[in-house]
């Protein structure tokens, strides 16, 4: 039995239009938390999601081996391939603009805040995100098996092993917390495991970023 429903979800995104970043994410989850209390967890950092050539990054509030709650986006644009899954994905954009387009599609379907995109299992989508553009994924299914789409290119091709690992480790906390939610007896074993995965993804987090040295500090030596 699915925990959330679509359409809830979606709401709670149409809450947040209008307001600025990052504001908007934290409303939508506070939104979502109305309707399901106890259920998300604030506190998982921002990760990069490097998948089907579009690079994003996601923050992520609920996750289970069936379902998951996430924004997503990114500031400056991407586009790829959405992935053919055995999951179902709805995605309500909040910020910016999408466009997407479909096997035998010969226009583009444009979608704004507000709008609302589903992609099916076994169905696929070409993406651009143009400028950039930020929307809430609810996605049910079997969720595991879609995680070789979503690393795959982290491990070959961008030898992101941090970010790698990172993606288990969340995934791995949210899932204790999910099951630890349902079958209170598993508690004593999903804690410590949640505990430790979110130690992990915590401990991983990139520095602050460097800003260039001025060419007047730096000095030479002979």
């Amino acid at each position: 039995m699915p925990k959330f429903d679509p359409e809830i979800v979606h709401k709670c995104a149409l809450a947040c239009l209008g307001k600025p970043k990052p504001q908007m994410f934290d409303d939508f989850a506070k939104a979502l938390a109305v309707y399901y209390p106890d259920t998300l967890d604030f506190s998982q950092p921002w990760i990069y999601s490097i998948a089907g050539g579009a690079m994003i990054q996601m923050k992520l509030y609920y996750a289970s081996t069936s379902e998951y709650i996430m924004i997503w986006g990114t500031p400056i644009g991407s586009e790829g391939h959405s992935g053919r899954h055995f999951t179902g994905f709805w995605d309500t954009v909040i910020d910016g603009e999408t466009w997407y387009y479909a096997e035998g599609q010969f226009e583009k379907t444009v979608y704004k805040p507000g709008d609302r995109i589903y992609v099916g299992p076994g169905q696929a989508r070409a993406m651009n995100f143009t400028n950039g553009v930020w929307a809430v994924e609810y996605a049910r299914g079997y969720i595991p098996a879609s995680m070789p789409f979503g690393v795959a290119e982290e491990i070959f091709i961008c030898v992101d092993y941090l970010t790698v690992v990172q993606t288990f480790s969340l995934y791995t906390d949210l899932i204790m917390q999910a099951w630890g939610q349902k079958v209170k007896i598993l508690q004593p074993v999903t804690k410590p495991v949640s505990w430790v995965s979110h130690k992990i993804t915590r401990t991983l987090e990139p520095a602050p970023e460097v800003k260039e040295i001025p060419k007047k500090n730096i000095r030479w030596f002979k």
